[in-house]
């Protein structure tokens, strides 16, 4: 080989190892996290979910519509096989429901657009969650943000505890 070749092998594979990054960093980037919260309203404490909706890239996110998911049916194999094959998507809230954070009465703030490196918060209060999960199987929880063009990001699952347990632990 000569240093012709060489240097046309670096240079390609630089090329495409910048094009790479280029894109990885352009593209908008949404983390949501869950926590247990404790915010003043209306001169009272109250007990709750806080929700960050993160920006970690370096554009501009447009955020329409927060939803909380719950699971409110045990899903088997067969369900999820059928979900993949009817919706082509790998089904990982196949037995969850999705509800809009409007529909009960929060202010989630959207739609909004949050500046890199910066943050949104909504706080959820306790009642609102308990109202909620009556019908649940289970206390865990999950928020999706959706930006404008209906790319959804979810946050890990969340044991949102009962809020005997959760004063309990606040006290300690």
């Amino acid at each position: 080989m000569r240093l012709t070749d060489l240097l046309a092998i670096y240079g390609a594979s630089l090329s495409t190892a910048i094009a790479a990054w280029n894109y990885l960093r352009t593209r908008p980037q949404v983390r949501v996290l869950l926590v247990c919260a404790l915010e003043e309203v209306k001169g009272e404490l109250q007990t709750g979910i806080g929700v960050s909706i993160q920006n970690v890239s370096t554009q501009p996110v447009h955020i329409a519509n927060v939803s909380f998911l719950f699971p409110i049916a045990r899903s088997t194999s067969w369900d999820k096989l059928r979900h993949l094959i009817r919706f082509k998507r790998i089904p990982r809230t196949a037995g969850w429901c999705h509800s809009s954070l409007s529909f009960h009465g929060v202010g989630d703030g959207c739609p909004v657009s949050i500046e890199p490196g910066k943050s949104h918060w909504i706080f959820v209060p306790d009642e609102m969650l308990d109202e909620l999960l009556n019908g649940a199987t289970s206390r865990r929880l999950k928020v999706v943000a959706q930006d404008a063009l209906w790319r959804n990001t979810y946050s890990k699952a969340f044991e949102y505890p009962t809020q005997q347990k959760w004063l309990q632990q606040v006290q300690r």
